[in-house]
């Protein structure tokens, strides 16, 4: 039975319009729909909700500017937790499934296309296990001729896409014309090596060390302290969104380069739509502990202390 479903925004989170993946015309015959604009296609992860923080904080954020289509791809029940258990389920179901419905967004954009969608204007942005179904779309539209202008992974899920058990395909720079991955919480619940056109690591300092304000002493797994640092990846591009130039980064090799000198390469970006689509490669950056999580300039050098718990 279709359960996973496309919401199409126009003013406000309460107003959309809802339709099935095997049938997204509805959205391009929108009145509110405007092929002119960058079409925003957002969601979230394993336990994700329509309703939750991540969900309303991102497209609120889109919502707000009045800047782009904003469309939501509804996946919750798909994404849930069943009785076997948060592990089990997530093997069992919630990553198949991330393949499964990736693969049918794919046909339904390549439907939009077909009806007049500008695939040029195409932005998939995604958390967690929602990046790896973003992934498969990229992959599956590629596949049949057709490259979404860019994909951007929110600290995109490890667990059976990298490691021994990597049973599925990671998002990588294969999957869009450019595809930038934001790394928080790297090796721990999001994956640990560079797969992006462009891949940018906040206070990363070569091991798990936790994103500044989050918990450092061990945490119960799967517990809000525990995704305090994947989480972070959502809120520091939710910041970008708002304050376009807050969270900028500048390249190198790897962390240690940066840590010697951050001013050897003068190549800097901004985290979010102000992104140079020309950068490549690895860039990094420091932040606060609380919002504004932006420290413009400054975040270009590395901070050990920004990593310590308030």
């Amino acid at each position: 039975m279709e359960t996973a479903y496309l919401r199409c925004y126009s003013k406000s989170l309460s107003e959309y319009l809802r339709t099935s993946l095997e049938n997204p015309l509805p959205i391009i015959q929108s009145s509110s729909f405007d092929k002119s604009l960058t079409t925003v296609i957002y969601t979230f992860g394993y336990q994700g909700k329509t309703a939750g923080p991540a969900t309303t904080a991102v497209l609120s954020a889109y919502i707000d500017k009045k800047k782009s289509n904003v469309i939501l791809l509804d996946w919750e029940e798909e994404a849930k937790m069943g009785l076997l258990g948060f592990a089990a389920s997530y093997a069992t179901s919630a990553a198949p499934n991330a393949k499964r419905i990736g693969e049918e967004l794919g046909n339904s954009l390549l439907t939009l296309i077909d009806a007049g969608l500008d695939i040029n204007s195409i932005h998939l942005i995604a958390h967690s296990l929602g990046a790896q179904l973003m992934g498969y779309t990229g992959r599956w539209m590629r596949q049949r001729g057709k490259a979404v202008s860019r994909i951007t992974g929110l600290d995109p899920a490890r667990a059976l896409f990298e490691g021994t058990f990597a049973f599925y395909t990671t998002l990588d720079r294969t999957a869009a014309m450019y595809v930038d991955i934001i790394h928080t919480d790297s090796g721990n619940y999001g994956i640990s090596k560079a797969t992006g056109t462009v891949d940018i690591w906040p206070n990363y300092y070569g091991k798990n060390i936790k994103q500044p304000g989050c918990p450092q002493n061990a945490s119960d797994r799967f517990s809000s302290d525990d995704l305090c640092s994947h989480n972070r990846s959502w809120q520091y591009f939710v910041e970008a969104i708002l304050s376009p130039t807050n969270i900028s980064a500048v390249c190198a090799e790897n962390y240690q380069a940066w840590m010697a000198d951050y001013t050897k390469c003068n190549q800097t970006i901004y985290i979010g739509d102000l992104i140079n689509t020309r950068a490549r490669g690895n860039y990094y950056c420091s932040t606060n502990s609380e919002p504004p999580f932006g420290k413009g300039t400054e975040g270009l050098k590395p901070d050990y202390q920004g990593t310590t718990s308030p």
